[in-house]
């Protein structure tokens, strides 16, 4: 799936596509590689169709298969189709051409700096390290498709220039996403809320899950075992593994997240209520990654409840500022401890039972500070989330973890001891969180 950045604490989600990489074939497929295979956290948007170029194929030869794995797609799904859609074959050159000039297209370099800086200081981004180029590295080599809602457009990328079985499953994939936007309209579902980037990462899982559980349908009612074991192997290609082991954490685990964890969501509101029940959810979306990591409360659990933390800095002291606030969730809560030296266990063991939270960093010149809020569904719950972060955070030149209420711990940390002194004064006087 697709948008700008993928962060705002883990690049931007949806906005203009939405992309399957390689993974959801892994994540799938009957007989997938079981090592982590590549990431789809969202190709970024695309140009439009009219600026897409070098197709590697004529697809009006292919008119008739894309029809039939059309009506296959709408009898599987359930949902009608307002426009049938033939789609675009483009080579990877263009792919990586085309991600590129979106990405700087829909980025501010502002904003970019601002994502950056917060994940150097959580250290889920080495210093000086560009959010640009490895996300651009990580999606040019993973995406194989992708379907623009601004667009109305489907394109399929094929890099041997056929029309094969990972060419077929991707278009039954990427159908399906127009069938959603068809019938449910995927801009409504606010992928793009720069303020909320977890609520974001958890509709996007909906979006995935369902496009990835028709796909798994489709493949396997309509692949040959043959053409089953050659889409393993395009999966399984070095230079697409390589890619995926060589980009952050953050990175890794937020493509991941959508299409794995979002079919399990899928999955569990199908047993349920079959694909009717995945309907109504696109009418009462999730509102967090808790929600998609734990299927039985969505959808009773709610909103969680998010801090307004712009008006502390002063707090921090004279001349600083806010730079960046969103709410980090349950899935990166769990990748920042773990990539803070809190075993993987742990760290999802820790992440568990979170209700809520609001993380902004503030800056001073060259300094910095994070304040973390957080909120847990049990005093058992923030006792071992405290745990875990007195762990993560023991790397730091200053911190603070205070427990302001059985359910709430507040951390601040960063470089400079008259910032972190001055916010946590104000924690643990009630002014603030």
């Amino acid at each position: 799936m697709a948008a700008r950045t993928a962060v705002r604490l883990a690049p931007k989600r949806l906005s203009a596509v939405i992309a399957l990489a390689v993974i959801a074939f892994s994540a799938c497929s009957p007989n997938g590689p079981t090592a982590t295979p590549s990431p789809a956290p969202s190709a970024t948007p695309t140009p439009s169709a009219s600026e897409t170029t070098a197709p590697t194929s004529n697809p009006s030869a292919d008119q008739a298969l894309y029809r039939e794995i059309e009506d296959q797609v709408i009898a599987i799904r359930g949902l009608q189709p307002t426009n049938r859609l033939v789609p675009t074959i483009i080579d990877g050159p263009t792919l990586v051409a085309n991600l590129t000039a979106e990405f700087d297209r829909t980025n501010e370099a502002e904003d970019l700096a601002k994502d950056e800086a917060l994940l150097i200081a959580l250290g889920l981004l080495p210093p000086g390290g560009s959010l640009r180029d490895a996300y651009l590295d990580l999606q040019g080599s993973q995406v194989i498709g992708y379907y623009s809602p601004d667009d109305k457009a489907l394109f399929v990328v094929s890099r041997g220039g056929g029309l094969g079985p990972t060419e077929k499953a991707t278009f039954a994939h990427e159908f399906t996403h127009a069938l959603q936007d068809q019938n449910f309209d995927l801009d409504s579902l606010d992928i793009d809320d720069l303020s909320n980037g977890d609520r974001a990462l958890g509709r996007l899982a909906l979006v995935e899950g369902d496009a990835v559980a028709t796909q798994t349908e489709w493949m396997l009612a309509h692949l040959t075992t043959e053409e089953l074991t050659q889409l393993i192997a395009d999966a399984s290609d070095p230079d697409v593994l390589a890619a995926f082991a060589r980009a952050p954490a953050i990175l890794r685990e937020t493509s991941l997240f959508p299409y794995q964890a979002g079919l399990g969501f899928v999955e569990s509101l199908r047993a349920a209520g079959g694909f009717e029940g995945v309907n109504a959810a696109f009418g009462e979306p999730p509102e967090s990654t808790a929600q998609i990591l734990h299927p039985g409360t969505y959808p009773g659990s709610g909103a969680p409840v998010l801090e307004d933390l712009s008006g502390f800095a002063e707090a921090a002291g004279n001349g600083w500022l806010e730079r960046r606030e969103d709410t980090l969730g349950e899935l990166i809560t769990s990748v920042w401890l773990s990539e803070s030296g809190v075993r993987e266990a742990d760290a999802s063991a820790a992440s568990a039972g979170w209700t809520s939270d609001r993380i902004a960093l503030f800056e001073s010149g060259d300094d910095h500070v994070v304040l973390l809020v957080t909120d847990w569904a049990t005093s058992d719950d923030a006792d071992e989330f405290e745990a875990a972060a007195r762990t993560a955070i023991a790397g730091q030149a200053f911190d603070a973890v205070i427990r302001v209420s059985t359910t709430r711990v507040v951390l601040v940390f960063g470089t400079s001891r008259d910032a972190v002194d001055g916010l946590a004064g104000q924690v643990r006087t009630g002014g603030c969180c």
